[in-house]
C-alpha cells in the first residue's frame, strides 16, 4: 500500500465528492485540517433516497423492525408506538451523550463528521437526504461541536462521542460548540481547545438565526430527527477511525524523519555504513527493510566523515586544547609557537586529509588500513610538538586518538539494526492504513438496511416498493442486525501501531544517548559542547527523550485485549477501540518529539566533524535545522529548541529539501 502522502501544504483543496466508497486518508486530512469542502455524489443520493423509501414503507406496514420501531440494546424487543417514534430518536441521542473529559481536537471532530457523512452515503443506514445535507452544511460551515474524549468502549461503536456530535446536529440545548468569532480571524485548526471555551447552542430559532449569522454559518440548520436517524448518527466506529487515520498520516512523516535522524547520527558518530549494504537487507526480505536502508544510505552518500578514518572531533579537541594552552602561556615565543602549531595542524587536515579520502563505497578493509597508516604519519608529529611546545599532554592525547589503532568495524545496535526496527513500524503503519481505508468506506452502524433492486433504474422506486406483498417481505428481510460497529479491527491496528512506534522511539533515544555520551560518541565532546562542566549542553535533551520513552511503555499496554460488558450484559464483548486509538495518538506525539530531539542533536554534533563534510542529504537537513536553530556554544533553555525542531516535522521543511 502506498504510504507516501502529500505534505500538509500540498493537500488537495478542490471540493471533495463523497460517494461512500472512495474516501482516502489524504482526503480525510485535507477536510479535517485544511477545511476542504465536500459534496454528496449523485449516485450516493440515489442510494440514500431508496433506503429511506424502504424505511417509510416498513413504518407504514406496522411490522416490528429493530431500530425503526423498537427500543435499543437490551430493550430491542420493546415495540414503540408510531406516535412515539420521533421521540425515541431524540431520547437516544440525549441519553447516549454521556462523555466526559477534555474535548477532542478540532481535526478529530471534523474527521469524524466527515466519516459519518461518508458512511451514510452508502445508503444502508436509512437516513433522509435532508439529514445528510444538514451534516454536510455543518462540516462546510465549520460548526465545531464539543465532543468529550472519554466514554466510548468501542462497541456499539463510539456511542457517547457520536451522541455529543449529534446534539449539535439536532440543535439540542445540551449541545455545545466552539464559536468562530473567538478565533480572532485565524483559520488554523484548533488543537487544544479547553472545555470552557465551548458555549451552548441557541435555544430558539430566532436566536439561532442571529448567532448563525454572527458566527458565519451559511447553510447549517439543526435537523429534526425521524425514525432510524438517531441510531444512524450515534452507531459506528467513527471517532476511533478518525483518530487512527490522522495518526497514520502523521506517522508516515515521522518515520521518514526518523530515517533521516538515523543518517545524521551515523554521520555524527562516524559510524560504519556497511550495515546499510543492500546485500544484507536482500538476505532478509522483510517488507520495507530494504527500502528504509536504501533511504538512509542515500542520505549519507558523499559523506567525507564516513569515508575517512580520521576522527576530526578528536582533532578538533586537540586544537581546542592548544587554544587553551596559548591563552595560558605567557606572551612571546611560546605563545607564538603554539599558535603556529595550531595553524599548521588545521591546515594539514585540509591539505593531506584530502589526499587520503576515498568514495564511501570504495573503502575496503585493505584501503582502510592503508588510510590509517597515512593518517598516523600525519598526526604523530603533531602530538609530539603539542607535548613539547605546549606541555599539553591532553592535546597530544587527542591528536593520537584522532587515528584509531584499527579500522572501525561495527556500530552499536541502535545504528546497525535500525532498518529492521523502522521497517517493523512501516509494516504496522501499512496494516493500520489498510484498516483505516476499509473502515472509512464501510457501513458500520446497526441494523443495516439493504433495499431490493428495482427492475429498472428508471422505475418510481417508492411506488415499486408498494407494488406487492413480496417486495414488502423482501424489505423486512433486508433489515439485518449485525456487528459491523465492533471496533476490534481498529483497536488491534492502533495497538500494534503504538507498539511499533514506541519501539522506534526506543532505538532513537539510544542514539540520542550515545550522541551526548563522550564514551560512546567517538570523539564528540560530552553533551555536545566544548566546555563541559561549565556548560551542561544537551544533557537534559536526553532526559526528555528518556521520559517520553518510559511513558510510552506504559501507554502501550494494549486496550484491544480488554473488554468490560455493557448494556446489562447484552453488549458482552467490546473493543476499547477509541481508547486504543487515543493512546496511539499520544505515543506517536511522543515519538515525534524524540525524533525531533535526535535531529536537533545531530545538527549540533555535525560541526565537530569539520572540516569533513557529511552526506549530501544530511548536509541539506543540517542547513535547514541550523537556519532555525543555530549551533550552541553556551547553555540556553532547551525547550524552545526542541519545539522548533518538532515544528520542522510538522511543516515538512526537511523532507522538502530532500525530495
Amino acid at each position: 500500500m502506498n504510504l507516501v502522502f502529500p505534505a500538509p501544504h500540498r493537500l488537495p483543496t478542490d471540493v471533495l465528492r463523497l460517494d461512500g466508497r472512495s474516501l482516502g486518508i489524504a482526503d480525510l486530512v485535507a477536510v479535517a485540517r485544511g477545511r476542504r469542502r465536500v459534496r454528496i455524489a449523485d449516485e450516493a443520493r440515489v442510494r440514500v433516497r431508496r433506503c429511506r423509501a424502504m424505511v417509510d414503507l416498513l413504518l407504514e406496514s406496522g411490522r416490528k423492525v429493530y431500530g425503526l420501531n423498537t427500543g435499543f440494546g437490551q430493550l430491542r424487543d420493546v415495540v414503540i408506538p408510531r406516535e412515539d417514534a420521533l421521540r425515541l430518536q431524540l431520547n437516544l441521542v440525549r441519553s447516549h451523550a454521556a462523555g466526559v473529559g477534555e474535548p477532542f481536537d478540532e481535526d478529530v471532530v471534523r474527521a469524524a463528521l466527515l466519516l459519518r457523512i461518508n458512511t451514510l452515503c452508502l445508503g444502508v443506514s436509512g437516513v433522509r437526504e435532508t439529514t445528510l445535507d444538514r451534516l454536510v452544511a455543518m462540516l462546510n460551515d465549520d460548526v465545531l461541536p464539543f465532543v468529550p474524549q472519554q466514554g466510548s468502549v468501542g462497541a456499539s461503536g463510539d456511542l457517547a462521542p457520536l451522541a455529543h456530535l449529534a446534539l449539535v446536529a439536532i440543535g439540542d440545548p445540551a449541545g455545545r460548540y466552539f464559536p468562530r468569532r473567538r478565533r480572532d480571524g485565524s483559520s488554523a485548526v484548533i488543537t487544544r481547545a479547553r472545555h470552557e471555551e465551548f458555549i451552548a447552542l441557541p435555544e430558539s430559532a430566532e436566536e439561532f438565526d442571529s448567532v448563525a449569522e454572527a458566527e458565519g454559518w451559511k447553510s447549517f440548520r439543526p435537523v429534526e430527527l425521524e425514525s432510524k436517524e438517531g441510531l444512524a448518527l450515534v452507531n459506528g466506529t467513527t471517532f476511533m477511525t478518525a483518530l487512527l487515520a490522522l495518526n497514520v498520516y502523521d506517522a508516515s512523516f515521522t518515520l521518514r524523519h526518523a530515517e533521516l535522524g538515523a543518517a545524521m547520527s551515523l554521520d555524527a558518530h562516524q559510524g560504519q555504513p556497511a550495515s546499510l549494504d543492500p546485500r544484507i537487507h536482500a538476505a532478509r526480505p522483510q517488507s520495507h527493510q530494504r527500502e528504509a536502508a536504501a533511504r538512509i544510505l542515500g542520505y549519507v552518500q558523499g559523506s567525507e566523515i564516513l569515508a575517512l578514518e580520521l576522527n576530526t572531533a578528536e582533532f578538533g579537541s586537540a586544537l581546542h586544547e592548544l587554544d587553551r594552552a596559548a591563552r595560558l602561556a605567557k606572551p612571546g615565543a611560546a605563545r607564538d609557537a603554539i599558535a603556529a602549531l595550531r595553524t599548521s595542524a588545521a591546515a594539514c587536515i585540509a591539505r593531506d586529509g584530502e589526499r587520503l579520502r576515498a568514495p564511501l563505497d570504495a573503502l575496503s578493509e585493505r584501503r582502510r588500513a592503508d588510510q590509517l597508516g597515512g593518517l598516523r604519519a600525519l598526526v604523530q608529529p603533531l602530538a609530539r610538538e603539542a607535548d613539547r611546545l605546549a606541555g599539553s599532554s591532553r592535546a597530544a592525547a587527542h591528536f593520537l586518538a584522532a587515528v584509531p589503532d584499527s579500522p572501525h568495524i561495527q556500530d552499536d545496535y541502535s545504528l546497525r539494526c535500525f532498518p529492521s526496527v523502522v521497517a517493523t513500524a512501516w509494516r504496522a503503519l501499512e496494516h493500520a492504513a489498510q484498516v483505516v481505508v476499509c473502515e472509512c468506506n464501510s457501513a458500520n452502524d446497526n441494523p443495516l438496511l439493504f433495499p431490493p433492486e428495482p427492475p429498472s433504474p428508471a422505475s418510481d422506486y417508492a411506488a415499486w416498493l408498494r407494488s406487492s406483498p413480496q417486495i414488502l417481505d423482501a424489505c423486512v428481510d433486508g433489515v439485518i442486525g449485525g456487528g459491523n460497529f465492533h471496533g476490534q479491527p481498529v483497536s488491534a491496528a492502533a495497538d500494534a501501531l503504538a507498539c511499533a512506534l514506541a519501539a522506534t522511539g526506543n532505538i532513537v533515544e539510544r542514539r540520542i544517548a550515545h550522541l551526548v555520551d563522550a564514551h560512546h560518541s567517538r570523539g564528540l565532546p560530552a553533551f555536545l559542547v566544548r566546555d563541559g562542566g561549565l556548560d551542561s549542553g544537551f544533557m537534559l535533551a536526553q532526559y526528555t527523550a528518556a521520559a517520553l520513552v518510559s511513558e510510552n511503555k506504559v501507554l502501550c499496554h494494549p486496550a484491544s485485549v480488554d473488554s468490560v460488558p455493557t448494556c446489562a450484559n447484552t453488549e458482552d464483548h467490546v473493543s476499547m477501540g477509541t481508547i486504543a486509538a487515543r493512546k496511539a495518538r499520544v505515543v506517536h506525539d511522543h515519538v515525534a518529539t524524540i525524533v525531533a530531539i535526535e535531529l536537533l542533536l545531530g545538527a549540533q554534533a555535525m560541526p565537530f566533524r569539520a572540516p569533513l563534510r557529511p552526506g549530501t542529504g544530511v548536509a541539506k537537513a543540517c542547513a535547514v535545522i541550523s537556519a532555525r536553530i543555530p549551533h550552541r556554544e553556551r547553555d540556553e533553555a532547551l525547550a524552545p529548541a526542541i519545539d522548533a525542531a518538532k515544528a520542522l516535522l510538522v511543516d515538512q521543511a526537511l523532507l522538502d529539501v530532500l525530495a
